[in-house]
């Protein structure tokens, strides 16, 4: 007697469910290691680093910082990269890994030798633009970026970026946050950039 099981389509989907979020976890402690890596090349240069991040910071004046209204740059200075650029903690001196992966390969400096241009990034601060409907904030995160011309010892410009928004629909309780302006809106924004 032959009996003809139908497959149990609910296991199937939590098998496949469950797949997913194994393959998911995977991806980002690769993607984790990956960073570290990035950031960990630069290690010796941390003092350094945060010296001239210090000075970038403490030189930067009216007549440096650029402002970006829509797509257009406005300000006394005009923006440029100069050769492959590190991106830092100014704080910390350390590399960011997550933006250092995610430059394009003509300007990411792959060793300290390599590093032209520091982007020291500031602080992350935020402003509250978004109420979720059970009244919990949802906050854009900003950053200033100082670029900093290592051979010539002198600050490039300042430019002051904005993360993406926080998500539409919330994920859990508590507030929520949108990326960190180092990530994307950083990487985005050195694209339009001109290069001497």
């Amino acid at each position: 007697m032959e009996t003809n099981k139908k497959p149990n389509w609910g296991c199937i989907f939590m098998s496949v469910l469950v797949l997913f979020w194994i393959v998911v976890g995977i991806l980002a402690i690769i993607r984790h290691f990956q960073e570290e890596a990035a950031g960990g090349t630069f290690t010796q240069m941390t003092e350094e680093v945060q010296t001239a991040c210090g000075l970038c910071f403490s030189q930067a004046s009216e007549e440096t910082e650029l402002r970006i209204i829509g797509k257009e740059y406005h300000g006394l200075v005009s923006p440029y990269l100069h050769g492959k650029v590190l991106v830092v903690e100014a704080n910390t001196g350390e590399a960011i890994g997550s933006s250092m992966l995610n430059l394009p390969e003509d300007i990411a400096a792959q060793s300290p030798d390599e590093v032209d241009t520091l982007i020291c990034s500031g602080e992350i601060d935020q402003f509250k633009s978004h109420t979720y409907s059970d009244n919990q904030p949802g906050y854009t995160l900003t950053r200033d970026f100082c670029f900093y011309d290592l051979s010539l010892k002198k600050v490039i410009f300042t430019v002051h970026l904005l993360g993406s928004s926080p998500p539409a629909i919330k994920q859990g309780s508590g507030p929520e946050d949108g990326n960190d302006p180092a990530h994307f809106a950083l990487i985005d924004f050195l694209e339009t950039l001109p290069r001497d």
